[in-house]
């Protein structure tokens, strides 16, 4: 199937109404609930000919075809969605992941967005640490460095089970001034390429922040997911940095 045959079958609000509901097992008479029976049936007859439904037993279903063309573009569907509503939160930056993680976008899901007021400017950096504190360890690509996060994640260490960060050269230049080799429970990972994303995740939650178009990096803006989909998203992240890094702590 050429790729503008298989949008064109999605390109109907009705077809994937249709087929959402015959996704979820709707019964004819279901569906014909909230589709008009002769829109119910010019779209059947339409899936029929593209050889994604076919009739079994008096009811409609969905073919072995048109079940796996649907998944496929369920998940490219949520995956839009996701970029999309990151567009409207970071109208200014650069959105950028490695490639084979842009398609893995709708395992974020219904992330939140922590913003800084104008009476708690602070408040993406302290919801940060609020989530922080409550985990056992904490895995981040950290491209950029705040002020006390040296002296946060050395407090951290004295708790936390397992603190891995992978960052530029120039910050750990920076962190090689702390005595972060007195800690077993901190490692530290040096990339040669600047990472145009930061994030951290826990066990609990997933963290990230991007840069402006200008190259700055948004201190007001975070997105935050708690899915379990969202945090494993994030390991695999880091985990895709870090294997390109080489340990020096």
């Amino acid at each position: 199937m050429k790729i503008t045959d298989f949008m064109k079958i999605f390109s109907s609000e009705r077809r994937l109404e249709m087929l959402s509901a015959l996704l979820h097992e709707e019964t004819k008479d279901t569906i014909k609930e909230h589709i008009p029976a002769s829109t119910y049936a010019f779209t059947v007859n339409y899936l029929k000919r593209v050889g994604f439904v076919q009739e079994q037993g008096g009811d409609v279903c969905l073919t072995d075809k048109g079940r796996s063309y649907l998944i496929i573009f369920e998940r490219f569907r949520e995956s839009i969605d996701v970029l999309r509503r990151m567009y409207d939160a970071f109208p200014d930056h650069t959105i950028y992941f490695p490639e084979e993680f842009f398609t893995r976008l709708h395992e974020i899901g219904d992330f939140q967005m922590i913003t800084s007021e104008p009476s708690d400017v602070l408040k993406p950096h302290r919801v940060f640490f609020e989530y922080i504190k409550k985990s056992k360890y904490v895995h981040g690509i950290s491209p950029l460095l705040f002020p006390d996060y040296p002296e946060f994640f050395k407090n951290l260490a004295d708790h936390m089970g397992a603190i891995s960060l992978v960052v530029t050269e120039e910050i750990y230049n920076i962190l090689s001034s702390y005595p972060i080799q007195d800690y077993d429970a901190i490692e530290i990972y040096v990339t040669r390429e600047t990472p145009q994303i930061a994030a951290a995740v826990t066990e609990h939650i997933l963290s990230i922040g991007f840069f402006y178009k200008s190259g700055n990096y948004d201190f007001t803006r975070d997105l935050i997911s708690t899915s379990p989909k969202a945090v494993q998203f994030g390991r695999d992240l880091v985990d895709y940095y870090r294997t390109k890094s080489r340990r020096r702590v």
